[in-house]
């Protein structure tokens, strides 16, 4: 977002309790994450299926919370487990970098889930907000301790 909009983030990163936000460098750019697990399977998933998204920023989120769950259960620590998130990741947002596609060649972008309107399920739900400036996202870098290339 813009940094005009800090206030905006700032509020929101107050009543979730969790997250950072942080301003790109150089730039009137800033964003609000949330990368600690904890926090995204204690407080923001359990917001976002008590005020479901009704766009198909919903179908995104179900692919990220199947990410976030391959990670609770540690399956991003082995070659399978990693290849599935890049299958999802795949499907996420604007698919794969071509630095992913690379690297992962055998990437097989899994099925994006359907998502049917049904209303506006409640009054506090965030859908406007997000579908109009955020996005659901999984970086995959190598851990810092790693020296390979």
């Amino acid at each position: 977002m813009h940094l005009k909009d800090k206030d905006l983030l700032e509020r929101i990163q107050r009543y979730f309790g969790v997250g950072v936000i942080s301003r790109q460098q150089g730039k009137d750019i800033i964003s609000y994450r949330v990368n600690v697990h904890k926090d995204l399977i204690g407080v923001i998933i359990p917001h976002f299926d008590k005020y479901p998204l009704i766009t198909k920023k919903r179908a995104d989120y179900e692919l990220f919370k199947q990410v976030v769950d391959l990670m609770g259960r540690k399956e991003h620590l082995t070659s399978d487990g990693l290849q599935k998130i890049v299958n999802i990741r795949a499907s996420l947002n604007n698919g794969l970098s071509d630095a992913l596609k690379a690297a992962f060649p055998n990437t097989k972008p899994v099925q994006i889930p359907v998502v049917e309107f049904k209303g506006i399920p409640d009054p506090n739900w965030l859908s406007g907000f997000v579908d109009g400036e955020g996005c659901f996202f999984i970086a995959i870098k190598k851990p810092s301790g790693d020296k390979k290339t």
